[in-house]
C-alpha cells in the first residue's frame, strides 16, 4: 500500500517523543536539524567526527558518551549508518539499543541496509518488547535539513502511524510500502536504478569527451528528450565546474548499495546483468584509490 502524503503537518506527533539520533554524518546531522526544528527532545551519541555533533548540541541536543546511556533516555531512536553491519552494531550485544531501552521503545532504521538483516533485528527487537522498522531516505542532506527527504517505510499497519508522525520532522514525503523489510527492499531497487543510469552517464561523458563532443550542447540535446536524467544534468555541471559539490554519495557507498542490490536480486533468482555491470564499473573505480571521491568523479579518466 502507499499512504497518502501528508508533509509537516504531522510532524507535531514527534514532540511527544524523546528521539535518540545515531549516526551524524552529512545527512543524520540535516535529519537531527529539522528534529530539533520541530521542537524534539533529541539525545546524540556523537561520531569520531564532531562536526555533526557540535551542530546539534548547539542547537540544543544532548550528547551521551554511550548507546546504553542514550538508550535509557529515549522512547525513541532514529539510526541513519553506513550500513547493516553498523546497524547490527548499534543494536545487539550487552551495550546496544535493544538491551537497554525501555519495553515499548521503537528503532526507526533510515540507513540503506540489508532487507534480510533488516527482517532479523525486527524479530530480536520483538523478544525484546521493541519495534523495529525500516525506513530509507532518498534525496540529500541538505534536503533533510529543511525537512524534504522522501521515506520509505516498512512496518506493520498500527504503528506505521506513530513512524510517520516522526518522520515528517524531517520528510517532506513518506511512503508506507508493506511490512518490515520491504522498505529496504524498494531502496535497493531505487538505487540499483540511480546507479546503474550513473555508470552509463558516466561512460558517455568519457564517450563524448574522447570525440571531442562540446558538452554544453549535449547537455542542452538531452534536456530536449525522454533520455535526459538528474543524474546527467548533475555529471555535466560538474565536469562545467557549475556544480562542484551536486551529487556528494561517495563512489565506495554508491559500490556498496548497488553491490547490496545485485546480491538481493541473485537470491531472489532475478537475472541482472546490466546492473551487474554498472557495480563493476563502480567497483573499478574503488579499486583504483577512487572510493572516497564523489559520485561525478566517475566521469574522470
Amino acid at each position: 500500500m502507499i499512504a497518502e502524503q501528508r508533509p509537516l503537518n504531522v510532524a507535531p506527533n514527534a514532540a511527544k517523543h524523546r528521539v535518540g539520533l545515531i549516526g551524524l554524518g552529512r545527512m543524520g546531522t540535516g535529519m537531527g536539524i529539522s528534529l530539533l526544528r520541530h521542537h524534539v527532545e533529541l539525545h546524540i551519541k556523537a561520531n569520531k567526527d564532531r562536526f555533526g555533533a557540535d551542530r546539534l548540541t548547539g542547537a540544543g541536543a544532548y550528547e551521551h558518551p554511550s548507546i546504553t546511556e542514550l538508550a535509557r533516555h529515549v522512547s525513541a531512536v532514529v539510526l541513519s549508518l553506513p550500513s547493516s553491519r553498523e546497524v547490527e552494531a548499534v543494536c545487539l550485544g550487552q551495550d546496544g539499543l535493544f538491551i537497554h531501552m525501555r519495553r515499548g521503545g521503537l528503532v526507526i532504521d533510515c540507513t540503506t541496509s540489508y532487507p534480510a538483516s533488516t527482517v532479523a533485528l525486527a524479530e530480536q527487537a520483538h523478544k525484546y518488547g521493541l519495534s523495529f522498522v525500516d525506513a530509507p531516505v532518498t534525496r540529500s542532506p541538505e534536503q533533510a535539513e529543511f525537512g524534504l527527504l522522501n521515506a520509505i517505510v516498512g512496518s506493520n499497519e498500527t504503528l506505521f502511524p506513530v513512524v510517520e508522525g516522526i518522520l515528517a520532522a524531517f520528510c517532506e514525503t513518506v511512503i508506507h510500502v508493506g511490512d518490515v523489510g520491504q522498505g529496504h527492499k524498494m531502496k535497493l531497487v531505487y538505487n540499483a536504478m540511480t546507479m546503474g543510469i550513473a555508470a552509463v552517464a558516466a561512460e558517455v561523458c568519457q564517450f563524448a569527451h574522447g570525440l571531442d563532443i562540446d558538452l554544453v550542447m549535449l547537455r542542452s540535446l538531452v534536456g530536449r528528450g525522454s533520455t535526459n536524467s538528474g543524474i546527467f544534468q548533475g555529471f555535466a555541471a560538474f565536469l562545467l565546474g557549475e556544480k562542484p559539490d551536486i551529487l556528494a554519495i561517495s563512489i565506495a557507498n554508491s559500490a556498496k548499495d548497488i553491490d547490496s542490490a545485485v546480491r538481493l536480486a541473485g537470491e531472489n533468482d532475478v537475472s541482472v546483468p546490466v546492473l551487474a555491470a554498472a557495480a563493476h564499473k563502480l567497483n573499478v573505480s574503488v579499486d583504483a584509490g577512487q572510493g572516497e571521491l564523489t559520485l561525478p568523479h566517475l566521469c574522470c579518466p
